[in-house]
């Protein structure tokens, strides 16, 4: 009785198709692929180089084979060498973005999925390595975040400018209408004092609209920020935000004898800005803490409140890259990563915290040093 072997071939042959064996079926399949597809053996051999490998680095396979791929490749790791391979063997694969070298001098990044093969006893023998050239979005994601840097850049320029004009015009001019109109009162005094009152009143009213003006400005770009330094800027917004919200604000500074360059102030300024506005507009909170702490090189911002938290959707929200809630949170989060820090949020039933950690390359010498503000 043949057995279904036999009667395969015999099927095969009556029919005029040609067996093909499932190795060379799937050695066919990975050439076809248009990704890049290494297979290695342990040593990090280069065993297979498939088409798709050739389109993405420009090596042929008979140049690119008995070489080890991260030194042909010039590989550039995400972690060190040891946890790549330690994640690999202990889990069975690895993910994650590559930086890689092509034929013509070419810097490319890939992303990358690595898994191990092995025998039918369980023994490694080998590592499946499939790359996709991801250069191209790589490129048009950090032009969109250069984009998006210049946008904050002009913004934080445009309200410096409008704080300018509105601390040197507008408010010198509201000044002047109120001195004005005190010089009319003082001499129509004894002659009509029907006017008199409606003078004081309207003096009353230039008045409000001088301070509503200088507290819009310093709100918009506060002069001490450039020539007082940070811990200034903040216990002067600070104790205005206290009179505004009534909430009570502990702040908490540990920055050195030396000034932050100005790029970080300026960041740091407008999270606390923005995170104390979400407090009082949204946490029900009656306290709130700032701290920051500079050290090693390192500046750490944690702002916390004692109100009702985030409820785990608004936070799926917060956390992803679309939706229409936390377009501030987007704001704070694009102005850290532009300084290589990070932003984490932790919020919990009875309150919310944000932690800010920057790097900080250099400070400012000479603390007293004024940066041109333009502002008295």
């Amino acid at each position: 009785m043949p057995d279904k072997s036999g009667r395969k071939k015999k099927k095969a042959r009556e029919t005029g198709v040609p067996r093909i064996s499932s190795g060379k079926l799937r050695s066919e399949l990975l050439e076809l692929a248009h990704d890049a597809i290494i297979v290695r053996d342990v040593d990090s051999t280069i065993l297979f180089w498939n088409r798709g490998a050739q389109e993405t680095y420009g090596w042929s396979a008979a140049e690119a084979c008995g070489n080890v791929t991260h030194t042909f490749l010039k590989t550039e790791f995400p972690e060190p060498l040891d946890q790549v391979y330690e994640k690999l063997y202990s889990v069975g694969s690895w993910e994650g973005e590559l930086v890689h070298w092509t034929r013509e001098g070419k810097r490319i990044m890939v992303a990358s999925r690595q898994v191990l093969q092995r025998d039918s006893r369980g023994r490694t023998i080998g590592i499946l390595e499939i790359n996709r050239d991801v250069t191209p979005r790589k490129e048009a994601e950090e032009a969109l975040r250069n984009l998006s840097a210049r946008l904050l850049q002009l913004q934080d320029e445009e309200r410096r400018r409008i704080a300018r004009e509105l601390h040197d015009s507008t408010g010198q001019s509201l000044a002047a209408l109120v001195i004005h109109l005190s010089a009319v009162s003082a001499k129509i005094a004894d002659i009509d004092p029907a006017a008199v009152d409606l003078l004081r009143e309207a003096i009353l009213l230039s008045q409000k609209a001088s301070d509503e003006t200088r507290t819009l400005s310093y709100l918009l770009y506060p002069p001490t920020l450039d020539y007082a330094g940070l811990r200034s800027a903040l216990e002067w917004y600070i104790e205005g935000f206290t009179q505004r919200s009534k909430v009570k604000v502990e702040l908490k500074m540990s920055l050195g004898p030396n000034r932050l360059p100005e790029i970080v102030e300026r960041t740091l300024f407008r999270i606390v800005q923005e995170t104390l506005t979400n407090i009082f507009r949204h946490a029900g909170s009656d306290t709130a803490s700032v701290q920051i702490e500079a050290r090693s090189g390192t500046v750490r911002l944690e702002v916390a409140d004692n109100g009702k938290g985030i409820s785990d959707e608004i936070m799926t929200t917060l956390n992803s890259s679309g939706g229409q809630l936390g377009v501030g949170i987007r704001g704070m989060r694009e102005r850290v990563r532009q300084l290589g820090g990070w932003l984490q949020i932790k919020s919990r039933p009875t309150g919310t915290t944000i932690i800010v950690t920057l790097s900080v390359q250099e400070s400012v010498k000479d603390e007293g040093k004024s940066q041109a503000s333009g502002l008295g």
